[in-house]
């Protein structure tokens, strides 16, 4: 893996078939795929990301020392280092979850992968790229209680598009803010 790989290199990775290796020069001849074509970038992912995975550090790191904080404390009783060490757990790991909550929602990128279709990449618990691809017409506006989402799926999962984001490719943009006023699955 490369340090700089970012949130775009999602869509680069090609699945590695096993029968591409046997089969004959002439069936690995047809065209590839088309790459999914770039649409949004949410201009807060790289921070996001970082805040994230710097979140989750935060809670390993004490989920792990608490009990070697515990055992090498001498002040106060073994409650009381208990309730410390204890206290200090469930502030970290309340503030991860929150966070998390909070910032599922982000739209780090949409890519346009079929006419009809888009993938919608968000950041995962760990700060990865996480992406899921939908038709246009199972998008529409947020209904849900979702504090930060202006976006939703019919399937019930919330998105927030970042209104200062990149546009790169403005049409299939305008279809996709089209589809956030309209009611989800349907088509008009």
């Amino acid at each position: 893996r490369s340090p700089s790989r970012g949130l775009g290199d999602v869509y680069k990775r090609q699945p590695r078939h096993l029968s591409a290796r046997a089969a004959p020069a002439t069936a690995q001849a047809a065209d590839p795929p088309a790459a999914p074509q770039p649409v949004f970038d949410g201009p807060k992912a790289g921070i996001l990301r970082l805040l994230k995975a710097c979140s989750v550090a935060n809670l390993a790191f004490s989920v792990v020392s608490s009990p070697a904080a515990v055992v090498l404390s001498t002040a106060g009783t073994p409650t009381t280092r208990l309730l410390m060490m204890g206290t200090v757990v469930a502030f970290s790991v309340s503030t991860t979850a929150l966070l998390h909550l909070a910032t599922k929602p982000y739209v780090v990128s949409i890519h346009r992968v079929a006419p009809s279709r888009v993938s919608v990449a968000t950041v995962g618990f760990f700060g990865h790229a996480r992406a899921r691809e939908y038709e246009l017409a199972a998008l529409g506006p947020a209904g849900s209680a979702m504090l930060f989402a202006n976006m939703a799926a019919a399937d019930g999962t919330s998105f927030y598009v970042d209104p200062v984001g990149e546009v790169r490719d403005e049409a299939t943009m305008a279809l996709v803010r089209k589809a956030m006023e309209r009611k989800c699955g349907t088509s008009a």
